[in-house]
């Protein structure tokens, strides 16, 4: 049975303060408990958007997050619009035509309004970059598009609210340091998961595979956020969200595949709260962002209570959702050396050009002396039951001369090991990782 907690936030600028039951996602919480219908229950995996609210500024899926989640948080939602009149956003919609059923369209005015606020001058591409974790069935984008684009440049009724609300809810479901977390996970044993952005977990939960009731939180731990460079490393916190890495300069000199991976991840509310540790901890051979860290030749940072370990990344995966990290770990981080004048490029293959999982994806990583392949590196997903290097791929690249991509084409081909399945046969992703390889190749040398 769930325990009630206590809550504390900033909702639609003022401070709320609320006992809740601890396995609540936050749109439960909006709509039962606080009556706030607007976020609605689309698909409730993070696909629709039409849940999206507003947290810390940023678009976030509401099925997505645990309401103990936004404990001492700034949220934001479809009713807190509401003013002397309607918003800039609110105008627009109704005077392009934006607006029909009204299912989706709440969800799309926040994701419009999470943009305009950091981008208030958004031109088209970003704008339709920023709604593209929405889906509409029945207005059509055209109309949506030209509504953020008529708010953009207006003022907005109110500035953004600030957090002024301190936490409320207990340190076993949100702990505030690394120590605390790592006791949960020994005291708890099996029973206790994290959870950081919950683009994983809370689609199982969905799906009936996991418990929300065994879950804590991880957003609060200061020791798994950051991104930084240390003794000639890149490092990368656990709890780095995929925006936070494309958006970081130092990422995009170390390894520049993985901010290319990070923006094909979901839509902008995924990118918003989905991490780095999570991505990996989810160990799937699709995962977008690992990849990149075969390329990189990355280190997995574990720490449990007793001890603390390094994992080359190539080693931390054992077979399809499967890993070493023990019950009572955590992914503290990731470790990258730096080199110097390094290239990359990751490129995929999905079953539509967004929110798709990856049939096959290739990441390359290369740097070069005298306009020759100097150190090369090329990694592989969804073609074997885990990630894979392809050593003789990166030796036939460094061999180079005039025939270096036709046998490092016939090479990818003879290092994957893909399967069957409902999206794509094993035929096809190997004869597409080559495809992609060469494309990679030629981009990084372009570069």
């Amino acid at each position: 049975m769930a325990d009630l907690i206590d809550l504390a936030l900033t909702l639609n600028r003022q401070p709320v303060r609320l006992r809740a039951r601890s396995d609540l996602r936050l749109l439960d919480l909006l709509r039962d408990e606080l009556r706030l219908t607007g976020a609605k229950e689309g698909c409730g995996k993070g696909e629709c958007g039409a849940c999206t609210v507003i947290v810390d500024g940023h678009a976030a899926d509401s099925c997505l997050m645990m309401a103990f989640q936004v404990d001492g948080a700034v949220v934001e939602t479809i009713e807190g619009l509401a003013g002397a009149g309607l918003h800039p956003l609110q105008d627009a919609f109704i005077e392009t035509g934006g607006v029909q059923c009204g299912i989706c369209i709440p969800g799309m005015v926040m994701a419009g309004k999470a943009l305009l606020d950091r981008q208030p001058q958004a031109d088209l591409d970003s704008i339709r970059a920023g709604l593209a974790g929405n889906l509409c069935r029945c207005t059509g984008y055209t109309k949506i598009f030209a509504a953020v684009a008529r708010a953009a440049g207006q003022p907005a009724p109110h500035p953004p609210a600030v957090a002024s609300t301190p936490p409320a809810a207990p340190g076993y479901y949100r702990p505030r340091s690394l120590e605390e977390a790592l006791e949960i996970l020994t005291q708890r044993g099996g029973e206790a998961r994290p959870v950081a952005g919950g683009t994983d977990v809370l689609v199982k939960a969905k799906d009936g595979q996991q418990s929300r009731a065994s879950l804590f939180d991880l957003t609060a731990v200061a020791e798994l956020r950051g991104i930084e460079e240390r003794d000639g490393h890149l490092w990368i916190g656990a709890g780095a969200t995929h925006t936070e890495m494309i958006d970081s300069p130092l990422v995009a000199r170390v390894i520049p595949s993985l901010p290319q991976a990070c923006a094909v991840i979901g839509g902008p509310q995924i990118r918003n709260r989905g991490t780095l540790g999570g991505n990996l901890a989810n160990a799937s051979p699709a995962a977008d962002t690992v990849p990149p860290l075969y390329a990189a030749d990355a280190v997995v940072e574990l720490v449990s209570v007793s001890s603390r370990r390094d994992m080359p990344v190539a080693q931390f995966f054992t077979g399809p959702r499967q890993s070493v990290l023990a019950p009572d770990e955590l992914i503290l981080g990731v470790r990258v050396p730096i080199r110097a004048g390094v290239r990359g490029c990751f490129l995929r293959l999905g079953q539509r050009q967004a929110q798709a999982i990856s049939k096959v994806s290739v990441a390359v990583g290369m740097t070069f002396r005298d306009g020759r392949p100097e150190w090369v590196r090329v990694a592989l997903g969804a073609v074997a039951p885990t990630v894979v290097r392809a050593p003789e791929t990166e030796k036939a690249l460094l061999e180079g001369g005039y025939e270096a991509l036709r046998r490092a084409r016939e090479a990818v081909k003879a290092e994957v090991v893909p399967i069957d399945d409902l999206r794509s046969s094993r035929a096809y992703r190997r004869e597409m990782a080559a495809v992609l390889l060469e494309r990679a190749v030629r981009r990084v040398a372009e570069a």
